[in-house]
């Protein structure tokens, strides 16, 4: 070790304005280490050491008890006298062998005494040390330059200090609340990060500095920016991506899976795990359902909401970049028990029927499986072959009973018992260090079960009235394994992900429809297997080349996503309006059995250069490239019986009775293949990008350019119907300008402009017939659709009050030419109520979004802070002239899931000192487009509602933490109208949830 070291000559004088009478400061160390999480109590008033292992109390001069303690458990004490001569002490603590030894020092109003910082800079990324760093004290000339190992020393009066850390790639950074004790040396050891503007990620020993808070990277990033970190997750209870950003400014959630950011749906928002893109779980959708994934993998989620170079060129709306968890930094392994309930579904009667034996793991065991004979005899539903005896070209009439007795006879709903939700977690993980660096790994896996149901649902639209229940249970399952080698200067993760969930659905419906004559029953069962598996490496490797440290990343990632919709099964029955006959089976069942896999590959290198030009002058140049391929093959097949003209078989009995073995083998009850031609269909969806960029840094403002290139081609076959294939392919140059004013220290505006596109999903394009798992409305794509271009500006102020509190305010604007839209399909039969897409004229959006947070208690007991943002968003689609504008009856209209207003409000308390936090969440969406007007028929608007949720945490002690949340306690009432009529609307109660989680 060789410090730089500075005597301060003048050392009487300087900062002795700080110095407080009647100020004790006290430091408790172990083993040379500051210790976190302790209560000093004296004569009874007790207040927690901080992070940095020192704890101020205002004391007279007199005797006093002083008893240290954590999580309630006695650690020792020791009398404390002070002189009223010198009313100023310091109180070094050590404990040594479960004792504390203490030493006191007392100091009168104007005297003073020299300590000592020193300590020892490290670079995040290289894990090496950081030479050539300049320290300077705030206030004051003085200053340190750490020496070629990275170790510095400063020797000030005794105070309290703000130091402030300067270095060529790591930028500037402050740390405040450094406490210097006369005649101690306290350690400081700091690692820097060049991510940013030289975030600050760790202080050992002293400081309160913490970079690694959503704020920073909010703040330090080069676009516009929300973040949600893993503690915010934690805090706010939420379980999946989904249920997370609904909190942010300006997005909202569509369906409990789906977000839209700033008014702008799936189409025109890109979603990245690890910075690999998402295949889609959906066929009805081009996004990713957000539920899928859990909380207990995710280590953070960014909004990016402003276009950078190296973001795929859809992220008009803007970019969700979910990352899973990294390495831990010790040994750790934790296990969690969960249970909750619903104030509505628990323990009620809700629908059911019969399952397999497996249903709980959220896997069919077979008893759902498309039949091997009803597929080869038909090819899919494909062939409808005649049954007779005398013709060759017939099948037997014996291959017409096996069809029929080759599905399972389960059609019938009971009434069952819905169970609490339960679920566990485990999670191990370690890091080893070594001569050449150092490797970890880290292992999670999550199972839950969870029932919930609509009540009292009520359906009064047109000329149809009546009431409907469904009842969901959920299996949700995920599996995490991350292995990270730290070799030299270079990183290298691999990450295998598994994210299960299933969804089995059961919607009854009684409706008196005036426009038929006709009291109607229908019956709907659905299981749904979604799953996502993924492996990605990737690497990171620190390079002397155009500048001191570049930087080259790389990443391979395979994924493969699946929806497995195996039987599922829908009838209807239905009698005369008045009439007192019973219900009687209307036309018949119809089975169908689908099947989506998606394959997607992605290959992406990373290259980066930060140079000084000058004292004042920072340069930063990226440059890319990426190949992304997706191939998605859908297999969907349809089974329905033919008419039913025995007069012998009472069709007012129930399914299992009209379907039985014995109707079947007599020939009087028979099925059929019913799948249209593109019903199954293959797409590949490629996509070759590069892009470069270069930030300017002009020590007060920073101007980033740039430009993305991306060629896209997109495939649709149909193996059942060729003349259906089609394509579309296009080159696209996509620039970008940003410029970033940094007012001063706490104030900074940023605006940037870009170009974005849009292009039209597989789903979108395909003309395979899907339909809504919520409505069962007809949902086919459009071969014909073009691609969107998108003129995108945007413009935010930003206030930081602190490393945590902060006050924006932004504003955007877009311009959309050719936009996709759900729009209404001209026909008539099932067909009058479904949707297609289409492109329409134009479509402006623009918005206002204002986000604070400011720490409103800030004590030695508890601290306590409260958040608030507000959105406003106003959007225009012009229809004019258009086959929509026709159909749907209206020149313009609002996009469809947009919310005029948005708004959340947080309000958050700790108390130290036990560990208990309390947090109350509010979360707010406007009126918003749920299915577009359809002639006469106005526009479906699912109405606005306000949810409120409390979240509890307990840490009992270092090893055990309970916590506890209420979800839409004042369960508030899902409802949806047409022309400011409510026509359907439920309950879904309230959710109560407890956890405990042990710490090994």
């Amino acid at each position: 070790m060789k410090p730089t070291r500075l005597l301060l000559g003048a050392a009487s004088t300087l900062f002795v304005s700080q110095l407080m009478a009647g100020e004790a400061v006290f430091y408790v160390t172990e083993e040379g280490s500051a210790v976190q999480d302790l209560a000093v109590s004296v004569n009874g008033q007790k207040k927690l050491v901080g992070n940095a292992g020192f704890v101020v109390f205002d004391l007279p001069a007199g005797l006093h008890q002083v008893e240290l303690s954590q999580y309630g458990e006695w650690w020792g004490e020791f009398p404390l006298e002070l002189a009223a001569a010198k009313p100023n002490a310091e109180i070094m603590v050590e404990m040594i062998g479960g004792e504390a030894v203490s030493e006191v020092n007392q100091f009168g109003n104007d005297e003073t005494a020299i300590g000592q910082i020193s300590g020892y800079l490290s670079s995040q990324e290289t894990g090496g040390n950081v030479s050539d760093a300049i320290i300077s004290v705030e206030g004051s000339d003085v200053s340190v330059t750490t020496d070629n190992d990275g170790f510095f020393t400063l020797e000030l009066p005794r105070g309290e200090y703000s130091l402030n850390v300067a270095h060529p790639n790591y930028g500037n950074r402050q740390v405040s609340d450094v406490r210097v004790m006369g005649g101690i040396n306290t350690g400081l050891n700091l690692n820097l990060s060049m991510a940013g503007n030289g975030g600050i990620e760790e202080v050992v020993a002293v400081g309160s500095f913490m970079p690694t808070t959503t704020t920073s990277q909010e703040r330090d990033s080069s676009a516009v920016l929300d973040a949600i970190g893993s503690e915010q997750l934690s805090r706010f209870g939420d379980s999946s991506a989904a249920s997370a950003l609904k909190r942010v400014a300006g997005v909202s959630v569509v369906g409990g899976q789906f977000a839209v950011v700033r008014g702008m749906q799936g189409r025109y928002i890109s979603s990245t795990l690890n910075g690999s893109m998402m295949p889609s779980t959906d066929p009805m959708r081009r996004d990713v359902p957000l539920d899928l994934f859990p909380a207990s993998v995710l280590g953070g989620i960014d909004i990016q909401k402003s276009f950078t170079p190296e973001l795929p060129g859809d992220s008009t709306g803007g970019a969700i970049r979910m990352t899973t968890k990294g390495l831990p930094e010790e040994s750790l392994t934790k296990i969690s028990l969960s249970s909750g309930l619903n104030s509505r579904t628990t323990f009620s009667d809700v629908n059911g029927y019969e399952g397999g034996s497996a249903d709980w793991m959220g896997i069919d065991d077979g008893t759902r499986e498309h039949p091997s004979f009803a597929d080869s005899l038909t090819k899919g539903g494909i062939d409808n072959p005649r049954f007779c005896e005398s013709d060759p070209n017939c099948a037997s009439a014996e291959d017409s009973v096996r069809l029929g007795n080759s599905f399972e006879n389960i059609y019938n709903v009971d009434q069952i018992q819905a169970k609490p939700d339960k679920g566990f977690s485990v999670s191990t993980g370690d890091y080893f260090e070594a001569d050449f660096g150092g490797h970890g790994y880290y292992a999670a896996f999550e199972y839950k079960d969870a029932w919930e149901a609509r009540h009292d649902g009520q359906l009064d639209d047109a000329s149809s009235k009546g009431t409907y229940e469904r009842t969901k249970r959920k299996i949700d399952v995920a599996g995490y394994f991350v292995y990270g080698l730290d070799y030299g200067s270079s990183e290298y993760l691999s990450k295998t992900t598994l994210l299960r969930k299933t969804d089995d659905t059961i919607r009854t419906t009684s409706v008196e429809d005036e426009g038929k004559d006709q009291h109607l029953q229908s019956a709907i069962l659905q299981w749904v297997e979604r799953q996502y598996i993924g492996q990605q490496f990737s690497g990171t490797h620190y390079l002397t080349g155009l500048g001191e440290e570049d930087q080259l990343n790389w990443r391979l990632g395979v994924a493969q996503t699946s929806r497995y919709e195996p039987d599922r099964r829908a009838y209807t029955y239905g009698r005369t309006l008045g009439s007192d006959n019973p219900l009687r089976l209307l036309g018949g069942v119809e089975r169908r059995f689908s099947d989506l896999t998606e394959d997607a590959l992605d290959l992406g290198v990373d290259y980066s250069a930060d140079m000084m030009l000058s004292d004042t002058l920072f340069l930063k140049l990226k440059t890319g490239v990426s190949y992304i391929s997706k191939d998605r093959e859908v297999e969907l097949a349809r089974y329905s019986n033919l008419n039913i003209n025995d007069p012998a078989i009472d069709l007012s009995l129930t399914p299992e009775q009209i379907f039985s073995k014995n109707n079947i083998d007599s020939g009087s009850v028979k099925f059929r293949g019913s799948t249209a031609g593109t019903d199954n269909y293959s797409a590949t969806d490629e996509m070759t990008a590069a892009y470069v960029s270069a930030e300017l840094d002009l020590n007060t403002v920073s101007l980033v350019a740039g430009m993305r290139y991306e060629d896209f081609e997109q495939e649709l076959k149909y193996p059942d119907n060729d003349s259906s294939a089609s394509s579309l392919s296009e080159s696209s140059v996509l620039p970008m300008l940003a410029a970033t004013w940094r007012i001063n220290e706490d104030m900074q505006l940023r605006a940037s402009a870009s170009q974005t596109v849009s292009r039209p999903g597989i789903t979108e394009r395909s003309e395979s017939a899907q339909y809504d798992p919520d409505t069962d409305d007809l949902i086919q794509g459009n071969p014909n659709l073009e691609i969107s271009d998108i003129t995108n500006i945007d413009v935010r102020g930003e206030y930081y009050f602190s490393e945590d509190e902060s006050l924006t305010l932004a504003l955007f604007y877009k311009d959309v030419s050719d936009p996709i839209e759900r729009s209404v399909i001209e026909g008539d039969g099932s067909a009058a109520n479904g949707y297609t897409f289409a492109n329409v004229n134009s479509a402006e959006i623009q918005g206002i979004e204002v986000d604070f947070r400011i720490n409103v208690i800030d004590g030695s007991d508890f601290t306590g802070f409260w958040a608030t943002n507000l959105s406003y968003i106003d959007s225009e689609v012009d229809l004019s002239g258009t086959d929509a504008e026709r159909l749907e009856g209206d020149s313009s209209r609002e996009l469809q899931g947009q919310s005029e207003y948005l708004a959340n409000v947080q309000f958050g308390i700790d108390h130290f000192a036990t560990g208990q936090s309390l947090t109350l969440l509010a979360n707010y969406f406007d009126d918003r487009i749920y299915a577009t007007s359809r002639g006469e028929l106005a526009a479906e608007i699912e109405d606005g509602r306000a949810t409120f949720d409390i979240v509890y945490r307990y840490d009992i002690n270092e090893s055990l933490v309970v916590k506890a949340k209420a979800q839409n306690i004042t369960d508030s009432k899902v409802s949806y109208s047409r022309d400011d009529r409510e026509i359907e609307s439920y309950y879904e109660g309230s959710k109560y949830s407890a956890s405990v989680e042990y710490i090994f």
